[in-house]
């Protein structure tokens, strides 16, 4: 028997159809209704990843976060 992902317990927004301006209220208006801020992974879906069974495309966002969350992107200026 194949064990569970300790990533399939994450908190995942998937978000499929939207503007970059309506995933950034989205985002807003989610991450406002925890407080403390909860630990949320947001993503927005992609040819590939539409193709990708939903246990797939957790494990692998949640890969993505957590590289993310160790190397956060350089702010420009």
């Amino acid at each position: 028997m194949e064990e569970r992902h300790p990533y399939l317990d994450n908190k995942v927004v998937i978000l499929n159809g939207f503007s970059n301006e309506e995933i950034v209220s989205i985002m807003k208006a989610v991450r406002a209704t925890f407080d403390p801020p909860a630990d949320l992974i947001f993503a927005k879906t992609t040819p590939n990843s539409l193709e990708m069974k939903l246990k797939e495309l957790i494990v692998d966002m949640s890969e993505d976060h957590e590289y993310l969350k160790k190397n956060p992107p350089q702010k420009k200026g």
